[in-house]
């Protein structure tokens, strides 16, 4: 049971939620009274290590994700949530009014993601990785993908999209579309593969599903990761993210408001432009709640 238990959320989840209970002992051990038991967590023990939290500077997000984690522990041990609390709910309202910046981040629209391929012929010199960057700037929008999906983020050098997750589907001999496979994605709670599907898009100078043929054709069938270099070396978040900047400041384009999530941001914005409805954007997007509808915002009038 206690196996089936650990699958039941994700590794990255399973360790974030060890670390609140972590911090929740050592709070509970220097500012609760001796001998108080852990469990259940009080009302006014969740409230203190809530304002604890806050004077500490933690982020809103994180501490919401460390009530959600006792909270988690509650609902196993079918012990009463003190996180449904009125004070609690407050407490946390009261912490991301204060302190929660405001999301600046600009959509990467489709005339901007435009301009950035583009730009790629003029800042990169070298014409492997100008194709590999011009299919990840257009996988990414056109896939709703996060960075992490398509990238390695520090020692972790085992992207989560692979070569032999790519496919492509023809009609009369002719590539219509693209489908890479992904599981152990964000919010993937039941270990279920995930189709992203990518159709070939009508500008071929843009089309997703071109760039990945022509990437593949280039790249070769060696296993290993969808996104790499010539060497098989897989592409970093930090390789991204300097050619992102790069592209960007060729284009005349302030890269402090465009991020790597700006893709993901721009894609549900044209997704709701086009008028698909709430379910099918979160679908697209993998998205377990609502959250997208923070991401749906207008262009400057510039893009």
């Amino acid at each position: 049971m206690t196996e089936l238990l650990r699958s039941a959320i994700t590794e990255g989840s399973r360790k974030t939620y060890e670390r609140a209970w972590r911090m929740y002992v050592d709070f509970a051990a220097e500012f609760c009274e001796p001998g108080c038991s852990l469990l259940p967590v009080s009302v006014n023990s969740l409230a203190l290590f809530i304002s604890y939290l806050s004077a500490r500077k933690f982020a809103s997000s994180t501490i919401l994700t460390y009530v959600s984690a006792l909270s988690y522990v509650h609902k196993l041990g079918n012990l009463p949530d003190p996180s449904k609390n009125f004070l609690v709910q407050k407490l946390l309202s009261a912490h991301n009014r204060l302190h929660s910046a405001p999301d600046v981040r600009l959509p990467i629209t489709r005339s901007v993601l435009h301009r950035l391929v583009l730009a790629l012929n003029h800042t990169n010199s070298s014409a492997f990785q100008r194709l590999l960057y011009k299919t990840m700037f257009l996988v990414a929008f056109y896939g709703f993908f996060r960075l992490g999906e398509l990238t390695a983020k520090g020692a972790n050098l085992r992207p989560l999209v692979h070569f032999e997750d790519l496919s492509f589907s023809s009609h009369h001999s002719c590539v219509t579309s693209a489908s890479i496979v992904i599981t152990g994605f964000k919010h993937d709670t039941n270990g279920r593969p995930f189709s992203v599907n990518l159709e070939s898009a009508e500008h071929v100078e843009f089309c997703p599903v071109n760039y990945l043929r022509q990437y593949s054709s280039l790249r070769g069938n060696a296993p290993g990761p969808l996104f790499c270099f010539a060497d098989g070396a897989p592409v970093k978040t930090t390789h991204f993210t300097q050619q992102l900047r790069q592209a960007l400041i060729f284009c005349g384009l302030d890269a402090s408001r465009y991020k790597s999530h700006s893709f993901r941001i721009g894609a549900a914005s044209w997704a709701a432009e086009k008028g698909l409805s709430d379910a099918q954007i979160r679908h697209l997007g993998r998205w377990k709640s609502d959250a997208f509808k923070l991401y749906i915002r207008q262009p400057p009038s510039f893009c």
